[in-house]
Protein backbone atom coordinates (compact mmCIF):
# COMPACT_ATOMS: atom_id res chain seq x y z
CA UNK A 1 0.00 0.00 0.00
CA UNK A 2 3.04 2.63 0.33
CA UNK A 3 4.87 1.71 -2.70
CA UNK A 4 1.13 2.16 -4.56
CA UNK A 5 1.05 5.64 -2.67
CA UNK A 6 3.81 6.93 -3.03
CA UNK A 7 4.53 5.42 -6.70
CA UNK A 8 1.19 7.59 -7.81
CA UNK A 9 1.94 10.68 -5.87
CA UNK A 10 5.10 11.12 -7.91
CA UNK A 11 3.57 10.32 -11.27
CA UNK A 12 0.45 12.38 -10.14
CA UNK A 13 2.96 15.02 -9.22
CA UNK A 14 4.88 15.03 -12.40
CA UNK A 15 2.00 15.13 -14.71
CA UNK A 16 1.29 18.39 -13.12
CA UNK A 17 4.60 19.80 -12.66
CA UNK A 18 6.86 18.33 -15.42
CA UNK A 19 9.37 20.22 -15.37
CA UNK A 20 10.04 18.43 -11.47
CA UNK A 21 11.39 15.60 -13.85
CA UNK A 22 14.08 17.58 -15.51
CA UNK A 23 16.60 17.15 -12.81
CA UNK A 24 18.04 13.67 -13.34
CA UNK A 25 18.35 12.88 -9.46
CA UNK A 26 14.45 13.04 -9.26
CA UNK A 27 14.01 11.41 -12.84
CA UNK A 28 16.18 8.39 -11.15
CA UNK A 29 14.68 8.10 -7.78
CA UNK A 30 11.12 8.10 -9.25
CA UNK A 31 12.57 5.36 -11.36
CA UNK A 32 13.51 3.25 -8.23
CA UNK A 33 10.21 3.91 -6.57
CA UNK A 34 8.16 2.79 -9.62
CA UNK A 35 10.27 -0.15 -9.49
CA UNK A 36 10.16 -1.28 -6.15
CA UNK A 37 6.35 -0.49 -6.35
CA UNK A 38 5.97 -2.76 -9.30
CA UNK A 39 8.38 -5.34 -7.10
CA UNK A 40 5.79 -5.08 -4.28
CA UNK A 41 2.88 -5.88 -6.41
CA UNK A 42 4.66 -8.72 -7.70
CA UNK A 43 5.42 -10.03 -4.91
CA UNK A 44 2.20 -9.77 -3.12
CA UNK A 45 0.91 -12.11 -6.28
CA UNK A 46 3.54 -14.71 -5.88
CA UNK A 47 2.08 -14.90 -2.42
CA UNK A 48 -1.12 -14.34 -2.66
CA UNK A 49 -0.94 -17.69 -5.12
CA UNK A 50 1.16 -19.56 -3.11
CA UNK A 51 -1.21 -18.99 0.47
CA UNK A 52 -4.67 -18.25 -0.51
CA UNK A 53 -5.77 -20.13 -3.13
CA UNK A 54 -6.65 -23.52 -3.23
CA UNK A 55 -6.29 -25.79 -5.75
CA UNK A 56 -9.97 -26.99 -5.79
CA UNK A 57 -10.89 -24.02 -7.01
CA UNK A 58 -9.04 -24.54 -10.57
CA UNK A 59 -11.26 -22.00 -12.43
CA UNK A 60 -9.52 -18.86 -9.88
CA UNK A 61 -5.91 -20.36 -9.87
CA UNK A 62 -5.88 -20.22 -13.14
CA UNK A 63 -6.94 -16.95 -12.84
CA UNK A 64 -4.46 -15.94 -10.14
CA UNK A 65 -1.49 -17.05 -12.75
CA UNK A 66 -2.31 -14.89 -15.63
CA UNK A 67 -2.36 -11.76 -12.84
CA UNK A 68 0.76 -13.16 -11.75
CA UNK A 69 2.38 -13.43 -15.23
CA UNK A 70 0.99 -9.61 -16.21
CA UNK A 71 2.46 -8.25 -12.75
CA UNK A 72 5.66 -10.44 -14.01
CA UNK A 73 5.67 -8.21 -17.84
CA UNK A 74 5.33 -5.20 -16.35
CA UNK A 75 8.45 -5.61 -13.69
CA UNK A 76 10.45 -6.26 -16.83
CA UNK A 77 8.96 -3.39 -18.82
CA UNK A 78 10.22 -1.06 -15.79
CA UNK A 79 13.65 -3.58 -14.77
CA UNK A 80 14.96 -2.30 -18.12
CA UNK A 81 15.22 1.60 -16.91
CA UNK A 82 17.09 0.47 -14.17
CA UNK A 83 20.74 0.53 -16.02
CA UNK A 84 20.28 4.64 -16.57
CA UNK A 85 19.70 4.87 -12.45
CA UNK A 86 23.00 2.81 -12.09
CA UNK A 87 24.59 4.80 -15.08
CA UNK A 88 25.44 1.48 -16.29
CA UNK A 89 25.15 0.26 -20.40
CA UNK A 90 23.52 -3.25 -20.60
CA UNK A 91 22.91 -5.00 -23.79
CA UNK A 92 18.64 -5.77 -23.55
CA UNK A 93 17.51 -8.01 -25.82
CA UNK A 94 16.31 -6.17 -29.14
CA UNK A 95 12.78 -7.04 -28.60
CA UNK A 96 12.36 -5.40 -24.78
CA UNK A 97 13.57 -2.17 -26.09
CA UNK A 98 10.34 -2.14 -28.74
CA UNK A 99 8.49 0.49 -27.88
CA UNK A 100 5.21 -1.71 -28.49
CA UNK A 101 6.64 -3.62 -25.41
CA UNK A 102 5.66 -0.49 -23.28
CA UNK A 103 2.63 0.39 -25.44
CA UNK A 104 1.08 -3.03 -25.39
CA UNK A 105 2.11 -4.96 -21.89
CA UNK A 106 0.79 -2.68 -19.29
CA UNK A 107 -2.85 -2.64 -20.85
CA UNK A 108 -2.40 -6.53 -21.11
CA UNK A 109 -1.20 -6.94 -17.68
CA UNK A 110 -4.61 -4.77 -16.28
CA UNK A 111 -6.78 -6.95 -18.76
CA UNK A 112 -5.19 -10.32 -16.70
CA UNK A 113 -5.71 -8.45 -13.64
CA UNK A 114 -9.40 -7.40 -14.38
CA UNK A 115 -10.07 -11.20 -15.30
CA UNK A 116 -8.62 -12.34 -12.02
CA UNK A 117 -10.94 -9.73 -9.83
CA UNK A 118 -14.18 -10.76 -11.80
CA UNK A 119 -13.47 -14.22 -11.11
CA UNK A 120 -12.43 -13.52 -7.68
CA UNK A 121 -15.43 -11.43 -6.45
CA UNK A 122 -17.71 -14.56 -8.01
CA UNK A 123 -15.65 -17.28 -5.80
CA UNK A 124 -16.25 -15.19 -2.72
CA UNK A 125 -18.13 -17.30 -0.23
CA UNK A 126 -20.93 -15.61 1.41
CA UNK A 127 -19.65 -14.72 4.65
CA UNK A 128 -16.60 -13.45 2.57
CA UNK A 129 -18.90 -11.08 0.55
CA UNK A 130 -19.75 -9.29 3.85
CA UNK A 131 -15.79 -8.05 3.96
CA UNK A 132 -15.17 -7.93 0.19
CA UNK A 133 -17.66 -7.51 -2.01
CA UNK A 134 -17.58 -4.00 -2.12
CA UNK A 135 -13.40 -3.59 -1.94
CA UNK A 136 -13.35 -6.44 -5.28
CA UNK A 137 -16.07 -4.41 -7.15
CA UNK A 138 -13.72 -0.98 -6.18
CA UNK A 139 -10.85 -2.66 -7.36
CA UNK A 140 -12.17 -3.72 -10.67
CA UNK A 141 -13.66 -0.44 -11.00
CA UNK A 142 -10.10 1.27 -10.76
CA UNK A 143 -8.65 -1.53 -12.97
CA UNK A 144 -10.77 -0.57 -15.65
CA UNK A 145 -10.21 3.12 -15.52
CA UNK A 146 -6.45 2.45 -15.65
CA UNK A 147 -7.50 -0.04 -18.48
CA UNK A 148 -9.35 3.28 -20.37
CA UNK A 149 -6.57 5.43 -19.80
CA UNK A 150 -3.62 2.74 -21.46
CA UNK A 151 -5.70 2.53 -24.38
CA UNK A 152 -4.87 6.52 -24.81
CA UNK A 153 -1.40 5.95 -24.77
CA UNK A 154 -1.83 2.94 -26.76
CA UNK A 155 -4.19 4.42 -29.68
CA UNK A 156 -1.33 7.48 -29.21
CA UNK A 157 1.48 5.32 -30.15
CA UNK A 158 -0.02 4.08 -33.04
CA UNK A 159 -0.97 7.84 -34.42
CA UNK A 160 1.89 9.19 -33.68
CA UNK A 161 4.63 6.02 -33.93
CA UNK A 162 6.09 7.87 -30.87
CA UNK A 163 5.21 6.17 -26.98
CA UNK A 164 4.67 8.48 -24.69
CA UNK A 165 2.87 7.98 -21.37
CA UNK A 166 0.12 10.51 -20.41
CA UNK A 167 1.97 12.76 -18.25
CA UNK A 168 4.40 13.44 -21.33
CA UNK A 169 1.20 14.03 -23.76
CA UNK A 170 -0.34 17.32 -24.86
CA UNK A 171 -1.40 19.43 -21.13
CA UNK A 172 -4.43 18.85 -21.83
CA UNK A 173 -4.62 15.59 -21.78
CA UNK A 174 -2.36 14.67 -18.99
CA UNK A 175 -3.96 17.22 -16.61
CA UNK A 176 -7.71 15.97 -17.54
CA UNK A 177 -6.23 12.62 -16.75
CA UNK A 178 -5.14 13.12 -13.52
CA UNK A 179 -8.47 13.21 -11.33
CA UNK A 180 -9.43 9.75 -13.42
CA UNK A 181 -5.70 8.39 -12.36
CA UNK A 182 -6.06 9.24 -8.55
CA UNK A 183 -9.93 8.17 -8.60
CA UNK A 184 -8.39 4.40 -10.15
CA UNK A 185 -5.53 5.08 -7.63
CA UNK A 186 -8.00 5.38 -4.55
CA UNK A 187 -10.08 3.03 -5.69
CA UNK A 188 -7.19 0.18 -6.18
CA UNK A 189 -6.11 1.09 -2.91
CA UNK A 190 -9.03 0.93 -0.71
CA UNK A 191 -9.42 -2.65 -1.64
CA UNK A 192 -6.05 -3.31 -0.19
CA UNK A 193 -6.47 -1.91 2.75
CA UNK A 194 -9.68 -3.67 2.94
CA UNK A 195 -7.98 -6.92 1.82
CA UNK A 196 -5.63 -6.30 4.92
CA UNK A 197 -7.92 -5.33 7.10
CA UNK A 198 -9.44 -8.55 6.54
CA UNK A 199 -6.94 -11.12 6.58
CA UNK A 200 -6.08 -9.87 10.36
CA UNK A 201 -9.97 -9.87 11.23
CA UNK A 202 -10.70 -12.13 13.56
CA UNK A 203 -13.61 -14.36 11.32
CA UNK A 204 -9.84 -14.56 9.16
CA UNK A 205 -7.95 -16.17 12.11
CA UNK A 206 -10.40 -18.70 13.38
CA UNK A 207 -10.45 -20.93 10.05
CA UNK A 208 -6.95 -19.85 8.70
CA UNK A 209 -7.62 -20.58 5.29
CA UNK A 210 -9.83 -19.05 2.78
CA UNK A 211 -13.09 -21.36 1.71
CA UNK A 212 -11.82 -21.28 -2.05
Amino acid sequence: MISLMASFSIRTLGTIYPLVFKSTLIAKTTILVNTFFIMCHLLFWLVFYREYISSGKATLKQACFLAMIGSFAVSVVYLKKLPFVFDTNINLPLFLMNPYVDAVVPLFSSAFHLIFFVAFKNALAANEKIALNKPVLSIIIGITIFIGLQLIVLLNFLATGRFQWLEHMPRVVAVGTVPLMIGAAFSILFFYYRFYCFLDSGDRRKDNHWDF
